[in-house]
C-alpha cells in the first residue's frame, strides 16, 4: 500500500494528476479513511477548480487527523475560492496554532484585507514579518492596507522596504506609483511607473498610468504617445482606446470623430464602461443614452445586501439637518454659485453642515462658506465608512452631493447612504443613474414632464435651477479690444466654454455664421496649444482664414468677467451648453445665443435665458441658431434692442434673485422632509 501511495505521489508531483487521482481512489476503496489520499485528492480537485469537492475531501481528511497544519492551510485556500473568507481565516488560524508560519500569517492578512478588516490584516502582516523579516510580499501587502487606511506615507515606506528586499518586485513599485498619485505627486508617480517599464517593457498597467498622469498634467502629446505605445502592444486595450478618445476630444482632434463616437456608443450598448458620465455629456444628445452611461457607472458603487443600504427617518429634530458634500468648497464654479444661498439659509429652520471632501485653502469663498455653515467638517482624510458613520451619528436628514461625477468626488459615500434623503444637485448636469440618490434639483425647462423617465431620481422642480451670488462685485478692469489682442473693428462672436464641449457640428455652424458676417471673428477659450493648432486646421479646411480665429486663455475671475464687455455675442455649444459661463456672460450684459438640446446639459442655456426673460435667444435647431446669429450680427439695431432688454431685465431677473431662490430650495427641502417623516416614498415635487 505504501508503494502505491508513493507511486501516486510521484505522479502528483510530476503533474500527472489523472494517474495520481486513479491510484488515490484505488487506495481509498481499500482504506476509506486514508488521510493522505483524501488530502491529496482534495488538492487535485482544487487544482481543477472543483472547489466544493475539494472542500469535502480536505474537510474529511481533517476529521481523521486534525493536527496537520498544511491541511488546514489548504482548506483555508479552498474556502477563500468559495468566497467564505471568514471561514478561511478560521482555517488559517488553526494552521497557525499547530505550526506558526510566516506564509500562513501572510495569507490570513490577505483574507482579512479582502473583508476590509484593514487593522487586523496589518497585525497579521506584522506577525509574518516577525517570522520572516525579508518577506517583501508581507511589506508590500501591509503597504496596501495602510494606503486603504489613508496612511499613504506609511504605505509608501512599506513599499520602499519591499523594493529594498526585491528591487524587481513590480507589484510594490506599481502600488507605490498609485500611492504617490494619491498624494498628487504626479511627477514622482510617473518616475515610479517608468522604472517598472524599464524592468518589464510591456507592462501595460504602468504604461496606462503614465498616460493618465500626463493627461492630468495637461501634457497631452506625451499622454497620446504612451497611448500609442500601449496600442502597439495590444490594439484592443479598451481603457487606452477610451483615454485616447477623451484626449482627442479635449484637444479638438476630430480626425477619428465618427469612429470614436461609434466605439463609445458600442461600449455603452454593451453595458460596459465608456468615457464616463461627465465626458459623455459633450458626445450624446440623447437622455436615454445618458441614463444608461450613468447607470453603468453607478453600478460600480452598488453594495449588495449591505447594512448601509437603508436609513430610517430621524424623529423629533427641532430643525431639519442639511449637509452639503463637496470637494470644491473654494473659488470654484459650483461654490461661486452656491455660497450666498448657503449664507442665506434660514438658520431658525435648518442646521446647515458642510462636509469638505477635499480641504481647500482659505480663499475668500472658502472663508465665507466656513462662516456660513453651522459646522464645516473636513473629511478629506477619513475613510468612506467613517464619513458615513459620522453623518449618521449627526442624524443628518438630507444630504446634497454637489459633485456626483465631477472633480475629486466620492460616490461610494452616497452608495453607503449618509441620510434618509440624498440629493444630486448642481455639479453634475445630469442623472446619477443611481438608486441611492432619491432626488435631483431641476426646473421645467431642463426636465420636461415627458422626460422624467430618463432620470433615476425624482425631480424637485424649482422655477430656476441655478443659484447665483448677488454679492459678487462688477469687474473694475476695463479692457479694450487692443488689450485682448483683437481687431479694432468687426463683429466679435465668442464662446468661453471648455474646448471639450466643441464638436464638428457646432463648429460647422460657427463657420457658416462667420462666412455670412463680413469681418467677423470668433474668440474661443483654449487651455492648451493643441486646441489652437487643431481648430486652425479645421477652420482652414472649411474655407475660412485661420486669422479669423482668436483664442483667450484662463483669466482671474475679475478679468474673465471684464472680457465679456468687449465681445458682441456669445455662441453656446450643444449638446453640452454653458452653465456657469452662461450666467456669467448674461450678468455681464452679454447676450447668449443657445440651441436647445435633448439632455439636461443641453437645456441649461434655455433654462438660464428663461430665468432672465430672454426666450428670443433660444433656438430649437442649428439652422435657427445660425440664422439668428447672422441676423443679430448684421443688424446692429436689433442686437442693441436685445442688449438693452437684457440690461433692463437683470436687476429683477429670477436668475439672480438669491433670496427667492433660497426660499424655493428650502420649500423643496421641507416638502421632501415631510414626506420622509410620513414614511412616504420619494415623488416629483
Amino acid at each position: 500500500m505504501g508503494k502505491n501511495f508513493q507511486e501516486a505521489f510521484e505522479h502528483h508531483k510530476n503533474g500527472n494528476l489523472q494517474e495520481a487521482r486513479k491510484i488515490y481512489e484505488l487506495i481509498l476503496k481499500e482504506t476509506p479513511n486514508d488521510f493522505n489520499c483524501l488530502h491529496h485528492l482534495g488538492l487535485i480537485a482544487k487544482n481543477n477548480k472543483e472547489y466544493l469537492s475539494a472542500f469535502e475531501l480536505i474537510s474529511k481528511a481533517i476529521t481523521i487527523n486534525p493536527n496537520i497544519a498544511s491541511a488546514h492551510f489548504n482548506l483555508g485556500n479552498v474556502l477563500k475560492e468559495l468566497n467564505k473568507i471568514n471561514d478561511a481565516i478560521e482555517s488559517y488560524d488553526k494552521a497557525i496554532s499547530i505550526k506558526p508560519d510566516y506564509e500562513l500569517y501572510l495569507l490570513k492578512g490577505i483574507a482579512l484585507y479582502e473583508i476590509k478588516k484593514f487593522n487586523e490584516a496589518l497585525a497579521s502582516y506584522d506577525e509574518s514579518i516577525k517570522l520572516n523579516p525579508n518577506s517583501f510580499l508581507a511589506y508590500s501587502n501591509r503597504g496596501v492596507a495602510l494606503v486603504d487606511l489613508n496612511k499613504i506615507k506609511d504605505g509608501i515606506a512599506d513599499y520602499d522596504k519591499a523594493i529594498q528586499i526585491n528591487s524587481n518586485f513590480i507589484n510594490a513599485r506599481y502600488n507605490r506609483g498609485l500611492a504617490l498619485k494619491l498624494l498628487g505627486m504626479n511627477r514622482e508617480s510617473i518616475e515610479e511607473f517608468q522604472a517598472i517599464v524599464k524592468i518589464e517593457s510591456n507592462n501595460l498597467k504602468s504604461l496606462f498610468q503614465i498616460a493618465v498622469l500626463f493627461k492630468a498634467k495637461k501634457e497631452l502629446d506625451l499622454a497620446l504617445t504612451y497611448c500609442a505605445q500601449i496600442l502597439a502592444i495590444d490594439s484592443g486595450h479598451s481603457q487606452t482606446i477610451l483615454l485616447s478618445i477623451k484626449i482627442r476630444k479635449m484637444t479638438c482632434d476630430w480626425s477619428c470623430y465618427e469612429k470614436d463616437m461609434s466605439y463609445t456608443l458600442k461600449k455603452i450598448n454593451d453595458n460596459e464602461e465608456s468615457v464616463g458620465p461627465f465626458s459623455s455629456l459633450s458626445y450624446f444628445n440623447d437622455p436615454a443614452v445618458q441614463k444608461k452611461i450613468s447607470g453603468t457607472y453607478a453600478s460600480k458603487y452598488k453594495l449588495p445586501n449591505n447594512l448601509f443600504n437603508k436609513v430610517l427617518p430621524y424623529k423629533n429634530h427641532k430643525k431639519i439637518r442639511i449637509a452639503y458634500f463637496s470637494p470644491d468648497f473654494w473659488t470654484h464654479p459650483v461654490s461661486n454659485l452656491m455660497v450666498e444661498c448657503i449664507e442665506k439659509h434660514d438658520q431658525s429652520k435648518f442646521e446647515i453642515y458642510g462636509f469638505a471632501l477635499v480641504d481647500k485653502p482659505n480663499d475668500l469663498v472658502n472663508m465665507r462658506l466656513k462662516q456660513a455653515f453651522t459646522k464645516y467638517i473636513n473629511v478629506e482624510n477619513k475613510l468612506t465608512k467613517d464619513i458615513v458613520k459620522l453623518a449618521r451619528e449627526m442624524e443628518i436628514d438630507i444630504t446634497i452631493d454637489l459633485a456626483v461625477y465631477t472633480g475629486q468626488t466620492r460616490p461610494e459615500i452616497f452608495a453607503m447612504r449618509t441620510a434618509p434623503i440624498q440629493i444630486n444637485y448642481l455639479g453634475f448636469p445630469g442623472t446619477s443613474g443611481a438608486d441611492y440618490f432619491d432626488y435631483m434639483i431641476a426646473d421645467p425647462v431642463l426636465i420636461p414632464q415627458n422626460d422624467q423617465q430618463y432620470y433615476s431620481e425624482k425631480i424637485i422642480y424649482l422655477p430656476s435651477f441655478q443659484a447665483n451670488d448677488s454679492t459678487r462685485p462688477a469687474p473694475s478692469t476695463l479692457f479694450t479690444r487692443q488689450d485682448l489682442g483683437l481687431p479694432k473693428t468687426g463683429f466679435i462672436f465668442c464662446c468661453f466654454n471648455n474646448a471639450n464641449k466643441y464638436n464638428p457640428s457646432i463648429f460647422d455652424s460657427w463657420v457658416k455664421i462667420l462666412s455670412k458676417v463680413d469681418n467677423s471673428i470668433l474668440l474661443l477659450f483654449a487651455d492648451n496649444e493643441a486646441v489652437k493648432i487643431n481648430l486652425k486646421k479645421e477652420i482652414a479646411a472649411r474655407g475660412i482664414q485661420p486669422a479669423r480665429l482668436f483664442f483667450g486663455d484662463r483669466l482671474p475671475i475679475p478679468e474673465y468677467l471684464a472680457r465679456y464687455k468687449v465681445v458682441d455675442l456669445f455662441l453656446d455649444t450643444v449638446p453640452f451648453n454653458a452653465g456657469t459661463t452662461c450666467s456669467d456672460a448674461l450678468q455681464s450684459g452679454l447676450p447668449v445665443l443657445t440651441c436647445k438640446g435633448k439632455i439636461f446639459a443641453g437645456r441649461m442655456g434655455s433654462s438660464l435665458l428663461n430665468a432672465v426673460n430672454m426666450p428670443e435667444l433660444i433656438t430649437e435647431n442649428l439652422e435657427q441658431y445660425e440664422s439668428l446669429a447672422i441676423k443679430l450680427a448684421n443688424n446692429p439695431e436689433q442686437l442693441k434692442i436685445i442688449k438693452d432688454k437684457l440690461d433692463k431685465n437683470l436687476p429683477a431677473a429670477l436668475l439672480y434673485d438669491i433670496n427667492l431662490f433660497t426660499k424655493n430650495i428650502e420649500d423643496g427641502y421641507q416638502k421632501i422632509y415631510n414626506r420622509s417623516q410620513s414614511n412616504l416614498p420619494p415623488t416629483h415635487i
